[in-house]
């Protein structure tokens, strides 16, 4: 990961969950930025509105496959229908009656079209018998032990976001298109089904030992959050101060886990009513747990599905709880099940409000500084993908699949936006609008100008200029600022440049700006208004400023240099109130490598009040590199109680390479430090620091730790690809192998690719080994390969990708598999223009 000519653009300063096979001192420069280039898709017209699904199904867990009825009741849009046409992927449908009369149909790929006896008029209501089986490949998962996973559970949960519950009921699979919901599931005795809204009857049925469960959800919702769950589950009740029903379902013997999870619930429940200014809307809150989920949670209406991979023990908390995760899928009960996006282009409706929700909920529990801290590391995810990957407007229409807009700007940048938002409006009229907004809309479908015209009728400001910029149009400012200070007329001079490329849709920004002034006697805020490319401003001030600072709380997505002394770094560091500025000075005073800067850098990493300033301190120090840099960073190690500190320690430990006072403390570290994290950090930084062969023994030692989601034994091979490790090859080829922990695979896929581009030698059977990754059983594996391919660099594996994407079910995969066959295709392109230019 490239330095960012920003200061607090860092890999150090992401969450550590997103840190599995990042090279965190990879300085690789970036590749060149592109706009996303992909078909445009509009909102979905429809012939009709369907009232209700009733979903009457036997599921066998054990044999992968259900069969039954849906009922559904719809009413026509226009006169003269005289077909009606369903979404409905891969289901043999057997017959569809209307009433007693059976009806004409006939199957295509990916849909069901129902000729009726008569034409329908508008407004007239209609109900279809649709009987069927099916045995989905995506929408309705199956999860089953084997040889390998003997311990695995036996399960079957639903994942219909973006457009896969097609594949396990007919319905319109479309984010405008709501209904009310039946499911009911007959299933094994031993099991449990779990679904939306109520439960009305659970019926034991003796003779054939099985129980039908009968779920009714009475308010609307869009096929996408259908769900049910079908498991073997321990149930807990939270205990509530309201009425509100709220409940966890865990494996047997992991309740302690559960309630570390999700006992913050009710809480979190009453606050984000509060602060929504909308009571929680649904009759339930379940929380249910199940394996092998191919995202992370899903936020089904008034029952959360969320991946085993949350539970966590004890020892995970000195470095992240997941609280943000439950605080996310609850915040959608809101944003995006009460009020949905009309169509995938507005989906930052609902995941940006549910990832600055996770920011409120920490605003909340743990102060404004921690909440900033997080809307920080948000931003580097988002950057992270604009500088790598692509850049697009947050509002946009153009992908080839669904999944393609759920990306560092819908959630990241989005969340940035609406704090923006926030600090334009300010709180009472943002919080007001929220309540306006969520009430006029109620068990609706939105777009973005909803929103805006909200905020109008709520507070009756026009905000066209902040919509255009930040939603419609794509990046963020790059600045460039300078100051300079006239003693005789007592002003202060700053320009401001605005110097990013806005050649492909990235304006020039409009925003208000704080400049802050520190002076020896007075500190002052001035405020002003940026929206050219080159502006100048004047302020009158008594002394010779001591510190000046632009948007000094960092209030603004955006890049900034601001060239500035020594003298002045070193006061900023020290005296600066908001910790961000704290931050931005400690990162610049690295370009300063003598005894002043050493000592503030190292005051700071000991003393500093909040932990990102230490952290910037440790990076500096490990930047600058000298013998006393190096001595600070070891006090920092024993002397920081947080963990997240003693991470960034261990980064600027590895900088120093072959010291053997920085690999001591680097290897004491990894033999004794209680963070599962830490550990992982002084790993990757032994990598770093002590290159091929020197940290082998260290490395694979490791494998026999046990560790949360077996993070550790994934970092083995995650430093063995660092430090360009021959032998590690072998080792992950072996640890590819079925049978062994998923994210041990997946690490050991992508260190194969790394290790297999650096010896060219041996990318042969590397290759090999990817292409026979790419049909295994495991979702995250397949994945792994796709993405492992593309950087493995080999244009041999563009035929095997396209397989992929004929076979596959998956549309993650899919798009992953068209975009590494574009990657292979640019980079043979130009290796041949290249080619022809030495010729």
């Amino acid at each position: 990961m490239a330095r960012h000519k920003d200061a607090l653009f860092h890999p150090v300063f992401l969450d550590p969950r997103f840190m599995a096979a990042l090279n965190p001192y990879d300085e690789t420069p970036p590749p060149a930025q592109k706009p996303t280039e992909a078909p445009a898709n509009e909102t979905r017209s429809r012939d009709f509105d369907i009232k209700h699904i009733r979903l009457a199904l036997s599921i066998d867990p054990s044999e992968r496959y259900i069969e039954g009825t849906a009922t559904i009741s719809l009413v026509a849009f226009r006169d003269e229908l005289d077909a009606v046409e369903f979404d409905a992927s891969e289901l043999n449908v057997r017959e569809v009656r209307q009433g007693t009369r059976t009806l004409e149909f006939e199957s295509f790929p990916g849909r069901l079209v129902v000729a009726l006896n008569s034409p329908l008029r508008r407004g007239k209501t209609l109900t279809l018998q649709i009987s069927y089986s099916a045995r989905p490949r995506r929408g309705l998962h199956f999860v089953k032990p084997d040889e390998s996973y003997a311990d695995k559970p036996l399960q079957v949960w639903s994942q219909g976001e973006a457009e896969d519950s097609r594949a396990w009921f007919p319905c319109i699979d479309s984010p405008n298109e709501r209904q009310t919901t039946e499911t009911i599931i007959t299933v094994p005795d031993r099991f449990t089904v779990l679904s939306n809204g109520h439960l009305v009857s659970e019926k034991r049925h003796a003779k054939r030992a099985q129980r039908t469960f009968h779920w009714r959800q009475d308010e609307l919702h869009p096929s996408y959050l259908v769900s049910i769950v079908i498991g073997e589950y321990e149930k807990i009740e939270a205990r509530s101060n309201t009425k509100l029903p709220i409940t966890y379902y865990t494996y047997p013997g992991t309740t302690a886990e559960a309630r570390r999870l999700m006992g913050k619930t009710p809480e979190m429940v009453r606050h984000l009513s509060k602060i929504f200014g909308y009571k929680y809307p649904y009759p339930k809150y379940a929380q249910v747990v199940v394996d092998e989920f191919i995202y992370g949670a899903m936020e089904n209406t008034s029952i959360t599905t969320h991946s085993d991979r949350f539970l966590h023990d004890a020892a995970t908390e000195l470095d992240f709880n997941c609280h943000d995760v439950v605080a996310h899928e609850l915040a959608h009960q809101w944003w995006g099940d009460l009020l949905t996006p009309k169509s995938w282009k507005h989906v930052w409706l609902k995941e940006s409000f549910a990832t600055y929700a996770e920011a409120l909920w920490l605003e909340h529990v743990e102060g404004s500084e921690e909440a900033r801290y997080s809307l920080i590391q948000e931003r580097n995810l988002y950057l992270t993908e604009d500088r790598d990957r692509y850049r697009r407007p947050i509002v946009d229409d153009r992908y080839e699949f669904p999944v393609e807009v759920y990306d560092r700007h819908a959630y990241q940048k989005g969340a940035i936006v609406l704090g923006m938002l926030r600090d334009v409006m300010g709180d009472e009229a943002f919080f007001r609008t929220l309540a306006h907004y969520a009430h006029k809309h109620e068990w609706q479908s939105v777009e973005t100008n909803d929103l805006k015209v909200a905020i109008e009728e709520a507070t009756g400001q026009n905000l066209d200029w902040f919509f255009d910029q930040w939603l419609y149009r794509s990046g963020y400012p790059e600045f460039e600022v300078r100051h300079t200070y006239d003693g005789a007329t007592k002003q202060l001079h700053v320009t401001v440049r605005q110097v990013q490329d806005t050649d492909n849709g990235t304006p020039l920004f409009r925003m208000p700006v704080e400049i802050e002034v520190m002076g020896k006697a007075a500190t002052r805020k001035f405020q002003v208004r940026v929206e050219k490319g080159e502006q100048e401003f004047y302020f009158a001030f008594d002394e010779r400023p001591l510190a000046v600072l632009f948007d000094a709380g960092d209030r603004i997505l955006k890049t900034l240099r601001h060239e500035k002394s020594k003298q002045e770094l070193i006061y900023q560091l020290r005296r600066a109130f908001e910790f961000t500025a704290r931050m931005r000075a400690a990162r610049d005073l690295a370009a300063f490598k003598d005894e002043d800067a050493t000592e503030s850098l190292r005051r700071a990493l000991l003393r500093d009040d909040f932990g990102g300033v230490r952290m910037a301190a440790a990076i500096a120090l490990g930047e600058m590199g000298t013998t006393e840099a190096r001595e600070a960073l070891i006090e920092g190690l024993k002397k920081n109680a947080e963990a997240r500190v003693r991470r960034a320690v261990c980064w600027g430990l590895g900088r120093f390479h072959g010291d053997k006072r920085a690999l001591a403390a680097l290897a004491r570290s990894i033999s004794s430090d209680a963070s599962y994290f830490v550990t992982a950090f002084a790993m990757r930084a032994l990598a770093h620091a002590a290159g091929a062969g020197e940290a082998y023994e260290t490395l694979i030692g490791m494998l026999g730790r046990e560790s949360y989601q077996d993070v550790l034994r994934a970092t083995v091979f995650d430093s063995l690809a660092i430090a360009s490790d021959r032998r590690g090859i072998a080792l992950a080829i072996d640890h590819t192998a079925y049978g062994v922990q998923p994210s041990v695979r997946v690490a050991a896929t992508m260190a194969l690719a790394s290790l297999g581009k650096e010896y060219p030698d041996e990318r042969e059977r590397v290759y090999h080994r990817l292409i026979e990754l790419l049909e295994d059983k495991t979702f995250r594996v397949r994945l792994a390969s796709v993405r492992a391919l593309a950087v493995l660099d080999d244009p041999r594996a563009i035929p095997a990708l396209r397989a992929v994407d004929e076979r596959e079910a998956i549309d993650i995969i899919r798009s992953a598999a068209r975009g590494c066959i574009r990657t292979l295709e640019e980079k043979a392109k130009k290796r041949e223009e290249n080619g022809k230019k030495e010729k």
